[in-house]
């Protein structure tokens, strides 16, 4: 059984009713799902268990209308989110009903590693459900699983070196996504978290239990959800038992292998982590070559662009040789102290990444519209990332993703430059915030244009240790309807929230739309225009009704799930 792949295994459950195959199935994805289903019914051990118990009931009987495209981690990690909703959402109304609080039994789990891991828990899965899905397939095989960059590709249908692009870009997207949420990090520390975090071992005899479980239910068939919910209850102590008979008499031995599976799996992945992560990032480079040596070209043919070229070269390569050192990878053989050494696709790349910077740069030129005050403090690195968080340079949203991506970096940095002029501030008036950020002047550690100051407004006053939230909130207008941030911040803290003023007033309108449907929602953009207050895109109010879950039709539905 361990030699066929999840596919052949459902088929074969699917057509044949084989239980050892299901089983197989179940041991193989339990630890995923109920890791999941932990984080998001926050913590509580029992309430995991029955939602990891509910998935793959829903898997047994949708087994046979499942095709052999489907990711079978990532339908299963998206049922984990709908289940553990609902289940949440059921325990909140006995909770209600019930005059008095029942004691929940909870895991004891192993402390975890550092403050980083304790701050993205409670985000990850929310984060994780914003991206498209084959983004999510992507981070969940790599990283969820611990599948290595050639395995990924044959889930995913594609080549290594295409899976390697596929998984640094969706990581990339998750990583902007948490940094939304207030949570920073590298891309490579992201990586090494979710590798080693995400998912944990299942309790003992817990694979067992579900696949029977699941099993019989299938079976059964005709069963009420309901007849389900007493059954379970008024088993789980005969499951206790019949576990304890069953780990010790047959399933002993398949745990003890998964377990050293597990093991291993820890070990191959802090072995290969670094040289992995450095892999990622820098054969981006490398691979964007090919692709846009046709720009490369047309630069050289551009007096003022291969001016502005060569200058950013020269920046670049002190940028990659920094990011080399970074991962470890300048003791690679054949790596030179610039970064591309005589390594011709090393050296072409770079040209690429220099190329895109000077169209960025021309571009901005000639969308002032889009400048903000804040870009004086841009640093080489502030750029080469921006032209990095984009596939291509090639239609107006490259460019206004690519800009976004540039106002966020240097409205962060000057988030750092305030916040250390507010502590210089009160440091030297008796612990006093300023009550105008002028006043913050004389502590910035560079000099601050007053354009920059009129784009935010103080929030409170008074003594420091007197202030509770934000101290500071950005307030201007944003430049981009669909493509920018406001930030907020506080004297140790930064909060980074996207703006989508398109996607706002779409949602307003879908609210109305509501309202005056008895509570459905709509389905198409014509629905939408007696409600829009402005003129929108048809493809772009598509686009944000497409982000409604499947199977989700009314506005109380999309409430339930948002909560």
């Amino acid at each position: 059984m361990e030699t066929m792949n999840d596919a052949e295994l459902l088929q074969r459950y699917a057509e044949s009713r084989c239980e050892a195959a299901f089983t197989e199935l179940v041991k193989r994805h339990v630890d995923l799902v109920h890791s999941a289903a932990l984080r998001q019914v926050g913590g509580d051990a029992q309430l995991a268990q029955d939602v990891t118990q509910s998935v793959f009931i829903d898997l047994a009987r949708k087994a046979a209308s499942m095709t052999a495209r489907t990711v079978l981690t990532g339908w299963l990690y998206t049922s984990t989110r709908y289940a553990a909703a609902n289940a949440v959402r059921a325990e909140k109304r006995r909770h209600a009903r019930e005059q008095e609080a029942y004691a929940m039994q909870e895991i004891s789990s192993t402390p975890e590693p550092n403050e980083a891991w304790d701050q993205l828990r409670p985000l990850l899965d929310e984060a994780m459900h914003e991206l498209s899905e084959r983004d999510r397939n992507a981070i969940l095989l790599r990283y969820f699983e611990g599948r290595q960059l050639a395995e990924v590709g044959t889930k995913l249908g594609l080549s290594e070196d295409a899976a390697r692009m596929r998984v640094g870009r969706a990581l990339e997207k998750l990583r902007g996504r948490l940094a939304g949420r207030g949570v920073a990090s590298t891309a490579a520390v992201l990586a090494a978290l979710l590798a080693s975090q995400t998912v944990t071992a299942a309790p003992a005899g817990l694979a067992v239990n579900i696949a029977g479980t699941a099993l019989a239910s299938a079976t059964a068939g005709a069963a009420s959800t309901l007849t389900l919910l007493k059954v379970l209850i008024m088993t789980k102590l005969k499951l206790g038992i019949i576990s304890a008979l069953i780990v010790a008499g047959v399933a002993t031995p398949l745990l003890i292998q998964h377990q050293a599976q597990i093991s291993l799996q820890k070990d191959n992945r802090s072995l290969r982590q670094q040289s992995d992560e450095a892999a990622q990032q820098l054969s981006q480079l490398s691979a964007e070559n090919a692709r846009l040596s046709n720009l490369i070209s047309q630069a050289s043919g551009s007096g003022a662009l291969q001016n502005g070229g060569s200058n950013e070269l020269l920046k670049l390569r002190g940028e990659v040789a920094r990011l080399r050192q970074e991962l470890g990878d300048s003791a690679r053989p054949g790596a030179g102290a610039t970064g591309s050494g005589d390594d011709p696709a090393m050296a072409a790349a770079l040209k690429t990444w220099a190329t895109r910077v000077g169209q960025l740069k021309q571009r901005l030129e000639q969308m002032p519209n889009k400048k903000i005050p804040e870009l004086q403090f841009a640093t080489d690195k502030d750029w080469f990332d921006a032209v990095k968080s984009v596939k291509q340079l090639e239609t107006e949203a490259d460019y206004r993703q690519a800009f976004d991506d540039l106002r966020r970096n240097v409205k962060n940095e000057f988030a750092r430059m305030l916040q250390q002029a507010l502590r210089g501030y009160a440091g030297a008036n008796d612990g006093m915030l300023p009550t105008d950020l002028s006043q913050l002047n004389p502590y910035f550690d560079k000099p601050v244009d007053d354009a920059v100051l009129r784009r935010y407004s103080l929030l409170q006053t008074g003594k420091v240790s007197d202030a509770t939230d934000f101290l500071v909130a950005e307030t201007a207008p944003p430049v981009d309807d669909e493509y920018d941030t406001v930030h907020k911040i506080s004297i140790n803290g930064v909060s980074t929230s996207s703006v989508n003023r398109t996607e706002d007033a779409v949602k307003q309108a879908g609210m109305q739309f509501a309202e005056a449907h008895g509570g459905l929602l709509p389905t198409d953009p014509t629905q939408l225009a007696p409600y829009l207050k402005r003129p929108i895109d048809s493809a772009a109010i598509q686009k944000i009704l497409d982000k409604v879950p499947p199977g989700v039709t009314t506005l109380e539905q999309l409430k339930a799930i948002i909560k």
